[in-house]
């Protein structure tokens, strides 16, 4: 009697099983166009990101200074204010956790203008890539755009 339910058992599992991976004929050759509806997938987007290395990144009650690579060697960094990190601005501060943080990702638009930008920084203020900004900076952070160096 044990022996018949446990076949019956993995009968059934085999069955379900079969159910959940199994394709209707009408949807073996769906492709994306057939999908995307809204024409979201096929249409060129409006904005380039550039995705940048940062190694460090200054608060300041100004605004972040982010320092990122610049090629293999050298360093660069972008003065970022404050004021642009409110709900619709030009900035997002996203925390997280893990070793691909902290990096910065720029969006430009298709004529090359800045457009917005995302700061990934680690979630613990005390990790190594956190610092300080002191001295006098107020001039640095009065910025409309971000101009990045390659």
């Amino acid at each position: 009697m044990r022996r018949f339910a446990i076949l019956v058992f993995i009968f059934f599992m085999v069955s379900a099983s079969t159910l959940l991976f199994a394709q209707t004929g009408s949807s073996a050759g769906t492709t994306a166009k057939d999908l995307d509806k809204s024409g979201s997938i096929r249409s060129q987007s409006d904005y380039y990101p550039v995705n940048l290395n940062v190694t460090k990144v200054f608060s300041n009650s100004l605004g972040y200074r982010v320092v990122y690579r610049k090629g293999e060697v050298a360093f660069a960094d972008v003065f970022i204010p404050v004021a642009w990190f409110v709900p619709g601005g030009k900035a997002q501060l996203l925390p997280g956790r893990g070793a691909s943080l902290p990096y910065l990702v720029v969006y430009f638009k298709s004529d090359g203008a800045f457009s917005h930008l995302k700061l990934f920084v680690q979630e613990d203020r005390n990790h190594s890539s956190w610092g300080q900004l002191t001295g006098e900076v107020t001039e640095k952070f009065k910025v409309e755009t971000i101009k990045l160096q390659y």
